[in-house]
């Protein structure tokens, strides 16, 4: 029983001294998984906000009581949804975005594959992680990163309404990148300040 649901396991060994630590972790990473939460919805996912912060709050729950790694990243996160985002994107006729709609297609895609991880942890087919060689998921993992960067670079460089006039905003990588640089010149110098002055900030920080 304590491997189909290992919170019967820990739970034996948790003690009320661990509360406090718990409670100030809990508020830390809420303080900064929130907004990125609804960050992540809005801009990668494509649905509405909201959806983010129900992400972040039943699926840590779940988690709680099924999973087995402290360490794992539960909830909303920048390759999930954009993996997301791409299905609801295909499923979205351009101009005519319906937020229900759009929910409902992440809510079936998230159930679709919570149903798989579930039969595969029932059936104990963690060892298929260890099929997949390390250069395949530094390719995919930078591939993500680099499709991000060209996504938020619509939004950071200010040109958000133009991206959404142009119908490029449900649009491939290559599609997003011709149009940055064709529409370079409009982008708005203040906005594109904050957002290079706080990228320098974050690596100079990460470095420093």
């Amino acid at each position: 029983m304590t491997y189909y649901v290992p919170f019967f396991a820990w739970i034996q060994q948790y003690k009320w001294a661990y509360v406090r630590g718990d409670l100030i972790a809990a508020i830390t990473v809420a303080s900064f998984y929130i907004p990125m939460a609804l960050s992540l919805a809005a801009n990668l996912a494509h649905v509405p906000p909201i959806n983010g912060l129900y992400s972040f709050v039943f699926t840590p729950l779940i988690y709680a009581f099924l999973g087995s790694c402290p360490q794992m990243v539960v909830g909303p996160e920048a390759a999930g949804s954009l993996l997301v985002g791409s299905i609801v994107s295909s499923t979205t006729d351009v101009g005519h975005e319906d937020g229900v709609a759009q929910a409902q297609m992440a809510g079936l895609v998230t159930g679709l594959a919570g149903a798989i991880i579930f039969i595969a942890g029932l059936t104990r087919l963690g060892f298929l992680e260890n099929v997949l060689s390390r250069p395949f998921m530094r390719g995919f993992i930078s591939s993500v990163g680099f499709i991000i960067l060209i996504d938020q670079l619509v939004e950071e460089m200010g040109l958000g309404s133009a991206a959404q006039e142009a119908g490029v905003t449900h649009g491939s990588s290559i599609e997003k990148l011709g149009f940055l640089f064709s529409n370079f010149h409009d982008a708005h110098k203040l906005t594109c300040a904050v957002a290079g002055g706080s990228f320098l900030i974050i690596m100079t920080c990460r470095y420093v």
